[in-house]
């Protein structure tokens, strides 16, 4: 069986395995073969180096002892009584005949010459040195050089046989009895052709061939070869590591430490290192040919099985693509073989299944389905397209519509949502290529008939736009409605304010405090209403500011103490707050969760009591303020407990009609709670009381510094000068309260009824140094005055918008148009404490 390459190239399937397998082997074993050669090179260089090293060693000791013993020997007969008496006589036979002496008892360490001299001449010489060919005048100059010190010296001196290399020591010759040097006795010996020299380097240094040299100069050997053609050999051969023939040291001879001139070479036999290189060889080819060996017959074995089994395979599979049916493959030998086999077969089977499977979706699909070539004809429908396109004009539109899009598919896309109106019907198609042997062949298209799903898309869209146009229109009857309720509370909320700031009598204090608290309660209906449109928008938002926690406590005591004592009810609030622990977080939206669970608990409980526990924990930086809400009112069944936090919902029917109320409290604490990371839980039994329980973290804040009478600047002192301000509002009610609290600041105030008188004021007059502006105001609203007076007049007073709808887009729309700072109505005197405030520290100081 064999492969065919793309390229034209056929290669047995059993070739490339066995080629695959036996390099992968063949790279490994030679791998192998290489690291093993390298350690071994790297065993003999070392070996060689240590030989190397023990024989200049070996080499150093046998000339160390051959010196020292010639510096022993020296010394010990030197103070010799018949020694002194020759010296001191100067008698050559007593001289010659105790050397003679000594050389016979010690011929191996007997010096090449010696001489003694006394009185700067010499007296004695054993007329080795004319042997050498050193005359007496040489003599003398050697030792004229030799005038202290007791160790040897190396010199050279010319001769009548060529250069001669002299290694030489004096001692003195001492009478033992009266201490005088007598003389003194030179000796020596002549590297040159010193073969005693070499012969003890051959015995002991197991050394083939021993050679002196000073520098490229052989002066001995322990052969008689042609030693000049030795020395640029020697020389290589003793820097390298090699594993030839011959393994060459050179030790460079010192005496006592100090170098000489003087080299010796030890030339050895290298033939067990080439053994063992050659043994190395020849593995490596042994493993090389047993290698070639197994991969030929493991290709032959290969080739015959593998082929076999292949061929089976691929009968196996051409019968299956040739009948079109999944037949049961007989097995192979080879396990990998027949899983091959088996997975053939299932897929051949799945194949089957998939092509019945598609056969019937295509005949028995309720979708319309098309088959179309790339050319963009149609060649094949379904049952369903047939029935949708039967007619031959239905049948012109289809293929006028599907065709761009079925020569693009042409290209390579997929497309998905093509929307197209056939027969006054529209039908979303999706479109996808069919591929064999990497050529697209067929587009296949399938359509869904979605009239109804565009008319309803249709519908939806209207009631969106619709629904969409309610808000709008519920948004601006809250704004509208808003600033209608607010200009009279205002107006209440105002007047109480200013009487309360001049009543002393504490009756009168409590009874105007009543009606505030009242004023403040409708203002929270109100802004329940609002707030629940802001939460249903998106658009509201939590204001952090840091004030004392202990206030949220006296607050809802002040407000719902006196309903509770009016209805026979016990009124209980427990709070372990530190009065002096301030927090940083959103005080109105806290006094709103609280005072719409308490309200909500009051208005249901006749009898019995309601409790409220505020606890706070703090650690670090951090606290949980706990708000529970306990009474023992009428309680709600569990059936309505999932949906009594959902807006406009209350327990039951009747307690609407009974009770009133918007449904609103629970809904909006709920949001509350969540926008500020808490949770709430409810525990509740019909007849018996409910429970509310949430959970709010805080940030601990600092303590505000300064305070006067609730407010955070004193009203007489807060500025060095009378103020110029232009009041801009339609209402005398509010008019009259916003001037009241102006001159409680030392203000001038003008005021005008609408923003065109507004803006005549402003062209004549430039003493004015801030302008209140109202928003809903006759002829010229306040946004439009604002916008006239920055961009028209190009004046840079500042304005301080008041707006009494108490919607974002408004407040932006202001801020937008050039005002500087927003003031929610009901004005209340600490809101416009704040403002002014801002004001000194943003724009005092320019008025100045």
């Amino acid at each position: 069986m064999r492969l065919i390459n793309r390229h034209g190239r056929k290669r047995r399937l059993a070739t490339i395995l066995t080629t695959s397998i036996f390099l992968s082997i063949g790279v490994l074993i030679f791998v192998v073969i290489l690291q093993n050669y390298q350690v071994n090179r790297d065993v003999v260089e070392q070996e060689v180096a240590r030989t190397k090293q023990q024989t200049s060693s070996l080499v150093q000791e046998i000339f160390n002892l051959r010196v020292k013993s010639l510096e022993i020997t020296q010394d010990s007969y030197s103070r010799n009584p018949t020694l002194i008496a020759g010296t001191r006589s100067k008698n050559s036979q007593i001289l010659d005949s105790f050397f003679n002496s000594i050389d016979q008892l010690s011929p191996d360490i007997a010096p090449d010459f010696r001489y003694i001299s006394s009185d700067n001449e010499i007296i004695w010489d054993d007329a080795n040195l004319q042997f050498y060919g050193i005359s007496s005048e040489q003599i003398n100059s050697l030792s004229k050089g030799m005038v202290t010190g007791l160790g040897w010296h190396i010199s050279q001196s010319p001769s009548a046989l060529g250069m001669r290399y002299l290694s030489m020591r004096r001692t003195a010759i001492v009478d033992s009895n009266s201490g005088e040097v007598v003389g003194y006795l030179y000796i020596g010996f002549v590297l040159n052709n010193n073969f005693a020299l070499v012969n003890a380097f051959s015995k002991s240094g197991n050394a083939d061939e021993i050679l002196l040299a000073v520098g490229s100069e052989i002066i001995a050997s322990s052969s008689k070869r042609q030693q000049e053609k030795y020395s640029e050999w020697l020389e290589q051969s003793s820097k390298s590591l090699s594993d030839g023939r011959y393994m060459v040291s050179r030790t460079d001879l010192t005496i006592n430490n100090v170098p000489t001139f003087v080299s010796v070479y030890t030339v050895q036999s290298n033939e067990h290192v080439q053994a063992f290189v050659r043994s190395h060889y020849v593995w490596i080819l042994v493993t090389t040919l047993f290698v070639v060996c197994i991969t030929i017959y493991t290709r032959v074995w290969l080739g015959k099985r593998v082929s076999n089994e292949l061929k089976s395979l691929m009968r196996y599979t051409e019968t299956t693509i040739q009948e079109q049916k999944a037949s049961k493959f007989v097995g192979s030998s080879i396990k990998e073989f027949d899983q091959i086999a088996g997975s053939f077969e299932r897929s051949f089977k799945r194949l089957h299944e998939q092509e019945k499977q598609f056969t019937e979706l295509f005949n028995f699909s309720l979708s319309p389905i098309t088959l179309w070539n790339i050319d963009g004809k149609l060649d094949r429908v379904n049952p369903a397209a047939e029935r949708s396109f039967r007619r031959g004009a239905v049948q012109d539109q289809l293929i006028r519509n599907l065709r761009p899009h079925i020569k693009m598919c042409a290209q390579g896309a997929t497309l998905t949502g093509i929307n197209t109106t056939i027969d006054h019907k529209t039908f979303r198609w999706n479109l996808s290529p069919i591929s064999s042997d990497n050529r697209i062949t067929h587009i296949m298209a399938q359509g869904q008939d979605i009239t109804t799903f565009i008319e309803a898309e249709r519908q939806s869209e209207a009631a969106r736009e619709q629904a969409e146009e309610s808000a709008r229109a519920r948004a601006d009857f809250l704004a509208r409605m808003s600033h209608e309720l607010r200009t009279p509370l205002n107006g209440i909320l105002g007047v109480s304010q200013l009487l309360k700031g001049k009543m002393k009598d504490k009756q009168d204090l409590e009874h105007m405090e009543i009606l505030c608290n009242s004023g403040e309660h409708l203002l929270a209906v109100l802004n329940d209403i609002l707030d629940f449109s802001k939460i249903e928008q998106g658009k509201f938002h939590i204001e952090k500011n840091a004030f004392r926690l202990i206030e949220l406590t006296s607050t809802v005591d002040k407000i719902f103490k006196p309903l509770c004592d009016s209805k026979g009810v016990e009124f209980i609030v427990e709070s372990d707050i530190d009065n002096q622990l301030w927090v940083y977080s959103d005080q109105v939206r806290l006094n709103q969760i609280i005072f719409n669970l308490v309200s909500n608990a009051v208005k249901f409980t006749h009898q019995g009591s309601v409790k409220i526990r505020l606890n706070v924990e703090c650690q670090n930086n951090d606290c949980l303020f706990s708000i529970d809400v306990q009474d023992s009112g009428i309680g709600i069944e569990k059936a309505r407990l999932t949906d009594i936090f959902e807006p406009f919902v209350q327990a039951e029917a009747t307690t609407t009609r009974e009770y009133g109320g918007s449904g609103l409290g629970l809904a909006i604490v709920h949001s509350l709670v969540t926008i500020m990371d808490g949770k709430i839980t409810l525990d509740s039994q019909l007849g018996q009381g409910t429970q509310f329980s949430v959970e709010i973290p805080l940030q601990i804040g600092q303590e505000q510094l300064s305070r006067h009478a609730g407010l955070e600047a004193d009203p007489a002192t807060l500025f060095s000068e009378v103020i110029h301000v232009l009041l801009v509002e339609d209402n005398h009610t509010n008019a009259f309260i916003a001037k009241a609290f102006c001159e409680k600041y030392g203000m001038r105030v003008s005021w005008v009824v609408d923003g065109l008188k507004a803006i005549e004021v402003l062209k004549a007059d430039n003493s004015i140094s801030l302008v209140l502006m109202d928003n809903q105001l006759p002829n010229l609203g306040g946004i439009e005055a604002t916008d006239i007076i920055r961009h028209d007049l190009g004046l840079s007073v500042p304005i301080y918008a008041c707006t009494a709808d108490g919607m974002q887009e408004t407040e932006n729309e202001f801020l937008r148009a050039g005002a500087n700072y927003v003031i929610v109505k009901p004005i209340k005197e600490v809101a416009l404490n704040k403002a002014f405030i801002h004001f000194k520290r943003h724009h005092y100081s320019l008025v100045e």
